[in-house]
């Protein structure tokens, strides 16, 4: 059974999604989304992040860790807070191999359509994973992990 840990990172919310794969298809093992409260200083909310993500690599180690790459066109300022999420992810990641995909490559692979909409991608995660994940940032997750799960059979 292979292990790929899927994070959507966000400041505010970074989802996270542990996907196994198998001879008998797909499995969630861990999913779940990290919350930072807008009013707490920086290194606390990066800290945050690092710490219950570090859980999750210790509980279920992982293979491996695939990232949305973050997309700064639109808003720089937010997407700068993004990338020092994505920062405290690599190292999370170090000796592990690594997995990064465009929100476009994600939905392609999935969806076959890379202007899918969210609720087509939720439910077709859905369906791969025979549940439901718990929130839009975890289904995000999940979806990244089974991009690299697909790529890493392929």
């Amino acid at each position: 059974m292979k292990k790929i840990l899927g994070v959507d990172p966000g400041l505010t919310a970074t989802g996270y999604a542990v996907v196994a794969s198998s001879d008998r298809g797909f499995r969630l093992l861990a999913q779940g989304t990290v919350r930072t409260r807008a009013e707490d200083p920086l290194p606390d909310r990066l800290g945050k992040i690092h710490e219950e993500l570090a859980q999750v690599m210790v509980t279920w180690d992982p293979e491996g860790l695939a990232l949305e790459e973050v997309y700064l066109a639109r808003n720089a300022p937010a997407a700068m807070f993004t990338v020092q999420v994505c920062g405290v992810i690599l190292l999370l990641g170090r000796g592990r191999k690594i997995f990064s995909y465009a929100p476009r490559t994600v939905k392609r692979r999935i969806c076959g359509n890379g202007a899918a909409p969210k609720q087509q991608m939720m439910k077709v995660v859905a369906h791969l994973l025979g549940e439901v994940p718990c929130t839009d940032h975890a289904a995000d997750a999940a979806a990244l992990a089974l991009c690299a799960l697909l790529e890493d059979e392929g």
